[in-house]
Parts: C-alpha cells; structure tokens; sequence
C-alpha cells in the first residue's frame, strides 16, 4: 500500500477541463475543452494572469480581417435599407465581430434628432458598452464574472485548434446565469429589434423566464392594454387578437436573427432550447409608434455562455 501511495504522489494531478464557446475571424462558431487555466493580459500597463474561472467572454481587439472588413461594409449598409430581415441578420453579425465595428460605425452616423428606435444607433452599445469604451478603440475586451469589464493586449494562446489570433471572441461556460431585464414596447417591439439577451445557448442548457409589467399599445385606449400574455380578445376595432400566430402585446422570443419565433408571455420553462443566442421583443404589427411601457424580465439559464452585455 505504502508504494501505491507514493507512485501516485508523483503523479501530477490533471487540470480540469473548460468548456468554451468560440467565434473565429472567420464567422465560424464551436464549443470546445481547454486544459488552460488563466490567460495574461495587459491592462494600463501592468501584466495580469485571469483565471478562466473568473472570464465571462474575451474579445479580440484585433484589426479585422479582410472578409471581416467585407462583412462590416456590407452589415452597416444593410442596416440603413429598410430590409428587416437583412438588417437583423447584419446586427447580429457585426455585434459577434465587436470590437473592429466601432470605427467604421462612428463615421457611418450622422447629425440628426432621430437616434431612437435605430437599429444604427443602438449597434454602438452592442458592440462596446459605455462603460467599457475608451479612447484606445483597439484595446481587447475583458469580461470578469464580478461584472467588470477590462480593456488591455490578450497575449497569444491556444484555445482547442484555434490560435489567439484566430479567434475573435470567446465565452466560458457558466452554471448558471441570471438576467434581469427591462424590455420596452417601442424600442423592443417586433417591428424595430428585438432586445439581446446576451446569453448563448448550448446542448445541455435549461431556461426560465418570468415577466411582468403593462404595455400601452394604442395610447389612452384600455382595450389595447395587456400584460406580458398579450390581449386575449381582439382590441377596439380589431377582429383579431393576433399578429403574426402571437398575441398583440406578448412578450415573445427567438434563438439566433432567423430562428422561429415563440411565444413567452409571463412565464416560459423549456429544457434543451434551441442552441444559439436568445433574443426577447414585444409583439406587435407595423402601428407601433403608440406604444407606452415595459415588461420586467427575468431570464434564468444553466450551461450556458455569456457572451456580452444584454442591450
């Protein structure tokens, strides 16, 4: 027993895997396991070594590759067409690109009142929270599991087949996160964009929702007033309750910019959900410029990654 003992006392102990979720310059998405267990990094200055325990997501603050230029050139113009689908699917693209959108989307905008609802406008906030911007817009996005966030040079490293200089952002997975959420009737309706959640989902994941709160659908009408449920009669002058399979006023949701969209209301459980990134609106049809309110969202999620800020 006493050499047992000692041969395994020699025997150095294996570092427990992490699982990551990965984008590529490339646009290319996967899951992977990495023996590592922190990354340095260089922030004012001073050299830092984070453990993956504590890192929500990294973003490379790396110019952007040629196809990424193509992609950001082509993203900004669809966003200014009017083509909805087109614009949605350029949104969520450039905000998984980050970092190298923030240049070429300050010298798109222009002098006018009419900033909000914009999908133009709302992208910046998307792309870098205010409170992670800086003047250095080149600087690598670091996301702490305390709610920090840093902006330093990420020094080289491997993450599954993929180098450091490959990868545009990664994600950790984590146990469980929580969001709480304030999703608003004009700038979350179906008809403009729907609100980010940030949180990307795998395989293995579980969700839960819960919402409250009371939407103004036609000003001062009281017919056109619902919770999270949406109407359950059609409202004044109306001969239907739905728009679109979904109540007007619901609170509804989808997984990725082309994925089906579900119906949430004031309280949504699904085990194994679609994988991908959840995003959350308020059902409504093309008369939105009426609408009053907000839905107080609770958005519960296990084995999954965050990937940002919820915007």
């Amino acid at each position: 027993m006493l050499r047992i003992f000692a041969l395994l006392a020699v025997i150095p102990l294996l570092s427990k895997e992490s699982a990551v979720y990965i984008q590529t310059k490339d646009g290319s998405t996967s899951e992977a396991k990495t023996n590592i267990t922190a990354i340095k990094v260089t922030v004012d200055g001073k050299s830092r070594s984070i453990p993956l325990t504590s890192l929500l997501s990294v973003h490379n603050g790396d110019a952007a590759s040629t196809s990424e230029t193509e992609k950001i050139n082509k993203g900004l113009a669809a966003i200014q067409t009017g083509d909805r689908k087109a614009s949605d699917a350029a949104v969520e693209q450039l905000t998984a690109i980050g970092i190298p959108v923030i240049t070429p989307l300050l010298k798109v905008y222009k002098d006018t009142d009419q900033h909000e609802p914009r999908p133009l406008y709302r992208l910046f906030e998307r792309v870098i929270p205010s409170h992670a911007d800086g003047l250095d817009r080149g600087l690598s996005l670091i996301r702490l599991t305390t709610g920090e966030s840093l902006r330093g040079k990420v020094e080289p490293f491997q993450l599954g087949t993929a180098n450091w200089d490959q990868i545009r952002f990664f994600a950790v997975k984590q146990k469980s996160i929580t969001r709480r959420l304030e999703v608003h009737s004009l700038r979350h309706s179906t008809q403009i964009e729907y609100f980010d959640t940030a949180i990307v989902f795998s395989a293995t994941s579980k969700a839960t929702a819960a919402a409250s709160g009371f939407t103004r659908l036609s000003w001062e009408t009281d017919g056109w007033a619902t919770d999270p449920n949406g109407l359950q009669v059609p409202g004044p002058n109306y001969k239907t309750n739905l728009v679109d399979g979904h109540p007007f006023g619901a609170l509804v949701g989808r997984f990725k910019s082309t994925g089906a969209v579900f119906f949430m209301g004031r309280s949504w459980t699904v085990k194994q959900p679609a994988e991908g990134k959840l995003s959350i609106a308020i059902n409504d049809n093309r008369h939105w410029q009426n609408n009053l309110g907000q839905y107080r969202v609770t958005v519960q999620a296990t084995d999954a990654f965050d990937v940002g800020d919820p915007q």
